[in-house]
């Protein structure tokens, strides 16, 4: 009876080595996947304003900025960056409740780093 006890207990030691294996190969795999990196810059025309910006990549919100041109505290024109995988991509930014851009599109490359620039006036 010890000796059926012992070899279930090497059995358990196994199935968890085995599954210890298996999630260090799923979390290397993961982090070899090739990447490339999108932001988003405001490109204003000589006007003062707080836009709050939602950004979109393949019709899906990655997230939301406020950008500030000539106003207290400074400007601030850059989106942070986000990441996506490689390929063809659509990438869209709308002003909350307001103006829209044109989509662009883009195709990415392991590493790239592309920067979707938004013209605006106040006009």
């Amino acid at each position: 009876m010890h000796r059926h006890h012992r070899s279930t207990g090497d059995l358990v030691t196994f199935w968890t080595l085995i599954g210890f294996g298996a999630l260090a190969g799923c979390a290397s795999s993961t982090a070899s996947t090739p990447r490339a990196t999108v932001d988003f810059l405001l490109q204003p025309h000589a006007c003062s304003s707080v836009l709050p910006v939602q950004f979109a990549i393949d019709n899906v919100q990655v997230g939301t900025d406020t950008f500030k041109v000539a106003v207290a505290g400074g400007d601030h024109l850059r989106s942070h960056t986000f990441t996506t995988s490689v390929g063809a991509h659509t990438l869209s930014a709308r002003v909350m409740g307001g103006y829209v851009w044109a989509d662009r599109q883009v195709t990415v490359a392991s590493g790239d780093a592309v920067t979707d620039t938004l013209p605006f006036s106040c006009s």
